[in-house]
């Protein structure tokens, strides 16, 4: 099988060959560790990219599109960038933070526009698509995770209770440039869709369910049938912390697909796979606060072998950490999962 293959088939709740393996992000300080090179750290470089999974045998690639406009310097020296959705912050290298947030308060919600979706080239994602290689994610964002971003998390929690309907206004502006966006990634070749929005803490989600009913979910609806308008292509889900009290509307919007499954927030892959694995592919549930970040080689050997087990059974399982190979996982676990997926996750009576 081909790795587009292979992901197409986990995707549909087929069986492939072997579980299929990916991330949804390899952070540039691990790639270069691994690789002995030395490649730009900006945060999606084609070469880097490409040869990091080439030497991990990843199966697939999520490349979004995310321009910023470079402001100059602040009087600290910090530098400054705006959004394509308007709001500016600073960088620091190592952290960033708002300095003039999307909109100055909610009373100026509905004035606000959105981005004009011609700033989308979806050169990344083309360039992998033209490798007829690796199965090619385009990542969009969603609703919660863009407005906590751009308008400060702190602020839009408390705007989500006090200013839902402007909320609700702005969500709709942004997740219209999400669509265009997704559409222009597709037309770049993308095989799928994934909508990365950050919803819950490690404790349950971060709103309330009559403000999820009213600025989330009708927008994930309305999302997803948007893009299957323009192409009947699958939409995944990437979301942190613990979803389990919300899974059930996870599906009913319409989502085929759900990234990370964060064991150390409670996420249950068995229980998961058990309850909605004929409704959802999963993707993730290798650990990072201890297994891929401070465990050994043989550790992390065992907890895939376990969790091949546990999620793999009738396809729809994807092999993948709950998050990305992060700068602080060693190089020999990273190692450790990709060389057991390969050798542990084939399926041996599938007849493929």
């Amino acid at each position: 099988m081909t790795k587009r293959e292979r992901v197409a088939a986990a995707l549909a709740h087929r069986e492939p060959d072997r579980v299929p393996m990916g991330e949804i992000s390899i952070e540039a300080g691990f790639a270069n560790r691994l690789l002995g090179a030395s490649f730009p750290v900006d945060y999606q470089h084609y070469e880097r990219d490409r040869q990091v999974r080439e030497r991990l045998g990843i199966d697939y690639v999520n490349m979004g599109d995310w321009p910023s406009y470079d402001l100059g310097l602040d009087q600290r020296g910090y530098r400054i960038h705006r959004s394509a959705y308007g709001d500016e912050y600073a960088t620091t290298g190592l952290s960033r933070h708002i300095v003039k947030p999307l909109v100055a308060s909610m009373d100026d919600a509905r004035s606000y526009r959105s981005p004009d979706p011609r700033q989308i080239t979806g050169e990344l994602v083309h360039a992998f698509a033209a490798d007829r290689d690796m199965f090619v994610l385009g990542q969009i964002g969603g609703p919660v995770t863009i407005l906590d971003e751009s308008l400060g998390m702190e602020e839009y929690m408390i705007a989500a209770l006090e200013s839902t309907d402007e909320i609700q206004f702005l969500s709709e502006k942004v997740m219209t440039f999400e669509a265009e966006k997704a559409k222009t990634l597709l037309d770049a070749g993308a095989d799928a869709i994934l909508v990365g929005d950050d919803i819950a803490f490690n404790s349950g989600p971060f709103l309330p369910p009559k403000v999820m009913h009213q600025v989330v979910y009708p927008l994930y609806k309305w999302l997803i049938a948007e893009i299957k308008r323009y192409k009947d292509v699958k939409v995944l889900l990437h979301s942190d912390g613990q979803l389990t009290p919300i899974m059930d509307e996870i599906v009913a919007c319409g989502f085929e697909g759900l990234h990370s499954l964060q064991p150390s927030a409670g996420m249950d892959i068995a229980e998961i796979k058990r309850r909605y694995g004929d409704s959802l592919a999963l993707i993730g549930n290798i650990d990072l606060d201890y297994v891929m970040t401070r465990a050994s080689p043989a550790e992390v050997e065992q907890v895939v072998k376990r969790t091949i087990d546990a999620a793999a059974h009738g396809g729809g399982y994807i092999l993948s950490t709950c998050n990305a190979l992060v700068d602080s996982v060693p190089s020999a676990n990273a190692l450790a999962m990709y060389d057991t997926g390969h050798r542990y996750g084939v399926y041996r009576d599938t007849g493929s």
